[in-house]
């Protein structure tokens, strides 16, 4: 069904055609909004298609099972990058609509009770999903002979399934903070804060909420890799005093060790584009209005590093594990070739049309000299 919106009286819009100097804020918040995050998140999503087709092709080559941890590794950062790509996804439709005041009443239904809701649980399934990845690598390296008897591609589709999961469970009730109101200056739909926006027992929810979607999740990728980085020191002295099979106890814990400081690369990268976000999160009370201009900033700063912190995988898996720079060597061979291909085949039908069409050109010169 159709809803219309009623415009205000004349006298409540004389106000609004007064122009204002732009503030320095404002300023802040048209480039990043306008042009710094539009540029992350294209960035974003090419370098994220781009791990999903690198990663789907290594964990389909590593079936052997002395190759399960890293294909269990692989097939953990895959469902990173695919979450990645959907949170980008999402953002070009939040960045579609900057100005939300005079809004069609579907857009308004949207990011009243869908956006909020949808993003923070993908950003939220993406840090359970480093979590999982963190207690996966916790194991097999503090715990070998543990890790060895367990199912790792198993146990890593059920953590990847609730890491998924559980956010949306937990963001549902979010989806109902906002209403949809008539905008009091024109012929359109926005949104504010429901009653409940307001509600002690809301801002408790709000906190709890918070602290499972970064806070919780980043103390423990904290304490789980620095154990790991604690044993992981204390296993390489011990490899030193051992002289059996070398070259093969090297390249495996040469292997282990790219694994093992892309892992902390990453999740340095999450902690310091995320724990702005979450500050945020606790500080800001406004809703869908604009708070002071100190929040507005911040807010800018906060989503602009947290954009820029999804795009950094690419970066830390081609520095870090040799196999993704391998499969990248070879994909780029594949499609050189494939583009060799096809134009020595363009040039091929060429020369033989061309040939063809003198062929028909030569007997019609001698019908005629006949």
């Amino acid at each position: 069904m159709l809803r219309t919106c009623e415009p205000a009286p004349q006298d409540s819009l004389q106000d609004s055609g007064a122009t204002e100097e732009a503030m320095p804020e404002e300023v802040v918040m048209v480039v990043a909004y306008c042009y710094l995050i539009p540029t992350l998140v294209s960035i974003n999503i090419f370098t994220n298609l781009l791990n999903v087709v690198i990663l789907s092709s290594l964990g389909r080559r590593q079936q052997r099972p002395q190759q399960q941890g890293q294909a269990t590794t692989f097939r953990y950062l895959l469902w990173l990058a695919i979450t990645d790509v959907v949170v980008s996804l999402f953002l070009v439709v939040a960045l579609s609509h900057l100005e939300r005041s005079d809004l069609p009443y579907g857009w308004a239904f949207y990011y009243a009770h869908m956006e909020i809701p949808i993003l923070n649980a993908l950003t939220s399934g993406s840090a359970y999903i480093m979590v999982g990845l963190s207690v996966d690598r916790f194991v097999a390296v503090c715990y070998p002979r543990r890790y060895c008897g367990i199912s790792a591609p198993r146990l890593a589709n059920i953590r990847i399934g609730l890491s998924l999961l559980v956010p949306v469970l937990l963001y549902i009730p979010h989806g109902f903070s906002q209403k949809v109101i008539c905008n009091t200056q024109g012929s359109g739909w926005t949104y504010d804060g429901a009653e409940m926006d307001s509600d002690i027992k809301w801002f408790v929810w709000e906190v709890m909420v918070e602290l499972f979607h970064r806070l919780i999740p980043a103390s423990l990728l904290l304490f789980l890799n620095l154990r790991i980085i604690c044993t992981f020191r204390k296993l390489m002295m011990r490899r030193k005093y051992i002289t059996s099979k070398k070259e093969e106890r090297d390249g495996k814990a040469q292997q282990e060790q790219h694994l093992v400081y892309m892992l902390v690369a990453i999740v340095t990268t999450f902690l310091l584009s995320n724990l702005p976000a979450a500050v945020l999160a606790l500080i800001d009370r406004a809703g869908s209005a604009h708070g002071p201009p100190a929040v507005e900033v911040f807010r800018a700063v906060a989503n602009s590093l947290e954009a820029f912190g999804s795009s950094l995988n690419f970066v830390l898996y081609f520095c870090f594990v040799p196999d993704v720079r391998q499969e990248m060597l070879r994909l780029l061979q594949g499609v050189q070739g494939g583009a060799r291909g096809v134009l020595k085949h363009a040039k091929t039908s060429y020369v033989c049309s061309d040939s063809i069409t003198n062929d028909r050109s030569s007997k019609e010169t001698e019908c005629e000299e006949i």
